[in-house]
């Protein structure tokens, strides 16, 4: 395995299965990558260059990925496939993809804003579509009053498109408090220093590091229990303690907690689970792997007071 505290250093994401809440900068993709034709077949390994790695695009709450070397050392070494139900801003998938983890990879969620953003980032053409007219749409704006007024009208679209929904979806998490989306409420601080042109090129490399892997829009149950060799599940479900965050208006907000372990109990797959530590949790996986760690993230990074919170997290495992 690659020297993880040479290749990541940042934080972001919360994901939920229904859900997906949206917290810090998920910074820095890679230097762009010649895009790699799209299946959604087993993948084989992507050549990354030296000291390269690949980095979601999007703020995400609970984003992860300042927790990637933690995380690493949870997981196993590899797998023949790598599955993420509850994918979000996908930190770990881009984490297992850099590295070459598995053979096949299937992510998901049951946000379809957010997957049809990812739909549509994989397939090169659309993703260079996408880059030239976020660009255009960037470069006309003035001030921070017009990106509001914008936000304002187009918040309440209902996107005919994938690939119109896919746009607003990258937009909203750039210019919205914590990349909350429609769930949020407009940043100006956000629509200046988030909504930039180096944001919108952090999308190039995407086709490549999408290219094979399974995208869905399922519920996380689904996900789990479809049969397979030698699988591995990494699962971000929203914090049991988590506000509205996540969703259009937070409508993706509830989330079966009881049920999801239920499940894992009985399955025959490889799982590790980051969650926040509280009682409730504890006694639902009493009859798995439960490690303590902490986890620095914010959901205000863009306020006067840049402050951070540190929150007490599980790893949870049967291996």
């Amino acid at each position: 395995m690659l020297d993880m505290s040479s290749m990541f250093k940042e934080l972001c994401r919360v994901d939920i299965e229904n859900q997906t809440v949206i917290i810090e900068t998920m910074n820095q993709a890679v230097e762009p990558h010649s895009a790699a034709g799209v299946t959604t077949n087993a993948s084989s390994p992507i050549n990354v260059p030296i000291n390269g790695r690949y980095r979601s695009p999007l703020r995400y709450p609970g984003g992860k990925q300042k927790a990637i070397e933690q995380i690493a050392q949870a997981m196993p070494k590899s797998a023949q496939e790598y599955r993420d139900p509850l994918v979000g801003g996908g930190s770990v998938y881009f984490y297992a993809r850099t590295i070459a983890f598995a053979r096949k990879y299937w992510i998901n969620d049951k946000f379809k804003e957010l997957i049809s953003f990812w739909h549509s980032v994989q397939d090169p053409d659309t993703c260079e579509r996408l880059q030239k007219e976020l660009e255009e749409l960037r470069s006309n704006f003035q001030s921070a009053e017009e990106v509001k007024e914008y936000f304002l009208r187009v918040r309440e679209e209902n996107p005919e498109t994938e690939y119109r929904e896919a746009l607003l979806f990258f937009f909203f998490n750039r210019v919205t408090f914590s990349g909350t989306t429609r769930a949020g409420g407009f940043s100006s601080a956000a629509s200046i220093h988030r909504f930039t042109a180096s944001s919108i090129e952090r999308l190039a490399p995407l086709p490549q590091a999408l290219s094979g892997t399974q995208i869905t829009n399922l519920g996380f149950r689904e996900v789990i229990r479809r049969p397979g060799q030698d699988v591995f599940i990494f699962l971000d479900p929203p914090y049991y303690t988590a506000t509205k965050l996540y969703g259009h208006g937070g409508s993706l907000h509830s989330f079966d907690h009881a049920g999801m372990a239920r499940m894992l109990k009985n399955s025959p797959h490889r799982f590790l689970i980051t969650y926040d530590d509280c009682a409730e949790i504890r006694a639902l996986y009493d009859w798995a792997n439960i490690k303590s760690w902490s986890l620095q993230y914010g959901m205000n990074n863009c306020n006067l007071q840049r402050e951070s919170k540190i929150g007490a997290e599980v790893f949870i495992t049967n291996y």
